[in-house]
């Protein structure tokens, strides 16, 4: 604790020499939620709080900032009045990098230390700011941007001075680029992004018998938004290879991400704005197949805004993972006083024969507020194939300064 107010203090001595901004965040969601299981009869509340401050100091190109981030459970035993002595929580940077723009007095930016990245749609990297605590990645990235579009390298590590050993072997290293060109429109169709990346993730780790475990992986795909008259039309497929290599085995990785969106917009009807539906597959690993693995990983994607608030199916960490298979359909309504409601309805089966899973409904109202303020009221059902019916609803209120 020590040397993060030291550190905020290094910080605050630069504003003498430097423009500084500000910003803070408080958010508030109360989450309720119930089953059919024997063990979960009764509904369970949960409050949650979140408040973020940012400091951002500007000295011609260099530029820093440090944004410090308290989220917990309110309620929780280590917050208790009756512990007169240290709680266990603790306030942490969520952010706090350093930026140099213009660099060779070019459109060139690099940026170091721990920073938010969320790339494209969020499908892959995100920010995950349903969270309570969000994601954020630590190492070094660079933007680019010129006549023929932008470019963004990143080298991303995890797990230096690993439980395992010091030394680089034992680290997980994510390198790769994210690329979107200009493009010239197309009479009477607007094209409004073409992206391709490609990364790389590596990682050695030692399993409880000391043998050594190597996972690598390689992610390329591309996506594209167009849009024709009212319509809008949004596609992303990525295939994974690589390979999985322990002591006596060694299994290739080969598997695919698959996604398509049609979005139309009706706001020139009363009530209804905007009407989508979306098919979203990632492919699953067979079990019965001892070739390859042909689960495909996404440990850092979005989650809520694809593939509904329950969570069920979008834990997609490795290659082993079942996969999904998904259809939705989600209508947008603007009704009086400035009220959205979303309305969303999910059919998910398996990434591997198409087993059903599950459905689930989304009803959302939210509202804007003065001062930067968001209300919003939500209610999810998912009714698991075969078996509980699980019911959650949640009040979510966020300031921002």
């Amino acid at each position: 604790m020590i040397n993060k107010f030291l550190s905020i203090f290094m910080l605050l001595s630069l504003v003498s020499a430097a423009d500084l901004e500000w910003q803070a965040e408080f958010r508030y969601r109360l989450e309720t939620g119930k089953s059919d299981s024997l063990f979960y009869k009764k509904a369970n509340t949960i409050n949650y709080t979140r408040s973020r401050i940012s400091l951002k100091f500007i000295n011609g190109p260099i530029m820093a900032l440090a944004q410090l981030q308290d989220s917990r459970i309110l309620g929780r035993y280590y917050n208790s009045p009756g512990i007169t002595q240290a709680s266990g929580l603790k306030i942490e940077f969520h952010q706090i990098y350093f930026q140099v723009n213009n660099l060779l007095k070019r459109n060139w930016t690099m940026r170091f230390g721990r920073f938010e990245m969320p790339l494209g749609s969020k499908r892959l990297f995100s920010n995950n700011n349903w969270s309570n605590y969000g994601r954020a990645f630590e190492g070094i990235t660079s933007f680019n941007q010129n006549k023929f579009g932008s470019l963004n390298t990143f080298y991303l590590i995890n797990d230096e001075n690993s439980k395992y050993s010091d030394s680089d072997e034992y680290d997980a290293i994510i390198r790769g680029f994210y690329l979107s060109p200009f493009l010239k429109h197309i009479p009477f169709v607007k094209i409004n992004q073409l992206d391709f990346y490609l990364y790389n993730y590596i990682y050695n780790e030692l399993d409880i018998h000391d043998r050594l475990f190597t996972e690598d992986r390689d992610t390329f795909g591309t996506r594209w938004i167009f849009s024709f008259l009212f319509a809008q039309f949004e596609g992303e497929y990525a295939f994974q290879s690589g390979k999985n290599k322990g002591s006596y085995y060694s299994s290739k990785i080969s598997s695919y991400m698959n996604v398509l969106n049609f979005h139309f917009d009706l706001s020139f009807i009363p009530v209804l704005s905007r009407l989508s539906f979306g098919k979203e597959y990632f492919s699953g690993d067979d079990p019965s197949t001892t070739i390859d693995l042909e689960g495909f990983a996404n440990p850092w994607g979005e989650d809520h805004k694809y593939h509904g608030y329950f969570d069920k199916h979008t834990r997609f960490n490795n290659n082993y993972s079942d996969g999904l298979d998904e259809w939705n359909v989600k209508a947008e309504f603007s009704l009086r006083g400035g009220v959205k409601l979303n309305v969303h309805y999910h059919d998910f089966k398996d990434g591997i024969k198409s087993d059903p899973l599950g459905t689930e409904l989304d009803i959302v109202f939210s509202k804007k507020l003065g001062f930067g303020g968001v209300l919003q009221q939500g209610f999810a059902r998912y009714w698991e194939e075969g078996g509980d019916q699980l019911d959650t609803g949640w009040f979510m209120l966020t300031f921002i300064l």
